[in-house]
């Protein structure tokens, strides 16, 4: 299967799957609109009548914040003690939403004995604790690979704005930085999924669905690599959209307000419906 097949494929199952997208949207929603409710419900007994609230809707103020934060900070600070835990719950749920998209992503209509609907939650449900055990993995991967370019940036910033006679340098090295570390979390997010997908397809131990993972990716590198950017530039153009709507319309009458609402969540859909296709790519290009 080459690239552009793989592509094909993988956008083709993300809009014929869109009832899987639409679950997972409604998922997330629900979260949402949880933590939405909790910090609602703590700003306004708190906060509510604050005339400061006003000044931040108009645009960014730092003396606002550092005041809000100073005035407030009792209140908030509950909230983000809070915010652990909800976390915790939203990595358990992605690990199943994962689970669910990559085995609907990786069943042909041949093979499906089920409805779409059926395989996701069944999918989710059988390989949410396998899942979750590489998904632990990767993220301390993760972890440490944000440690080990981040850190010395942090430690050796400041004093290279002296050691260079422009503050340039120092700007070009950081972003020269933030490019090895998105490549490296790109290379941590391929591996991840070709390790899932070997779990789904052979049901091997971890080490060696992920050491299988990792051997796919050396050889097929390339590919992986062009078939993701072209997923991420499909993403870029579909957030260059959105913000040309945003910048064209805004948010000045209610009527806006509503039609503003609607293509964010359009946006949010088709987010997931990406995340689909790529999975869907992904595991063509693994066959």
């Amino acid at each position: 299967m080459n690239i552009r097949n793989a592509f094909f494929h993988g956008f083709s199952v993300g809009q014929r799957q869109w009832r899987v997208a639409a679950i997972v949207y409604f998922i997330q929603l629900c979260l949402a609109i949880i933590l939405g409710m909790q910090v609602f419900n703590v700003l306004e007994a708190s906060i509510g009548n604050s005339l400061e609230i006003n000044k931040l809707l108009k645009n960014y103020d730092h003396t606002v914040i550092s005041d809000f934060l100073k005035i407030h900070g009792a209140s908030i600070t509950p909230l983000i003690g809070q915010l652990r835990w909800l976390l915790l719950v939203w990595l358990f749920f992605s690990v199943f939403i994962d689970a669910g998209l990559l085995v609907s992503a990786s069943l042909n209509d041949q093979s499906r004995s089920l409805s779409e609907a059926e395989t996701f939650w069944q999918g989710g449900a059988i390989y949410f604790f396998p899942f979750l055990k590489i998904s632990l993995i990767f993220l301390l991967l993760a972890v440490v690979w944000t440690a080990v370019i981040w850190l010395p940036v942090a430690t050796f910033f400041e004093p290279s704005l002296e050691y260079f006679s422009s503050e340039k340098y120092s700007v070009w090295v950081v972003i020269f930085l933030l490019f090895i570390f998105l490549v490296g979390l790109a290379v941590l997010f391929i591996w991840s999924v070709l390790s899932r997908l070997n779990k789904i397809k052979t049901n091997g131990s971890l080490l060696f669905c992920l050491k299988n993972g990792w051997q796919i990716f050396r050889k097929n590198k390339w590919q992986f690599w062009v078939l993701m950017s072209s997923f991420v530039v499909l993403q870029l153009i579909l957030v260059a959209v959105y913000w040309m709507l945003d910048a064209f319309g805004g948010m000045k009458t209610p009527l806006l307000i509503l039609a503003y609402f609607i293509v964010q969540q359009a946006f949010i859909f088709f987010r997931i419906q990406i995340r689909q296709m790529m999975y869907a790519g992904i595991g063509c290009l693994n066959q």
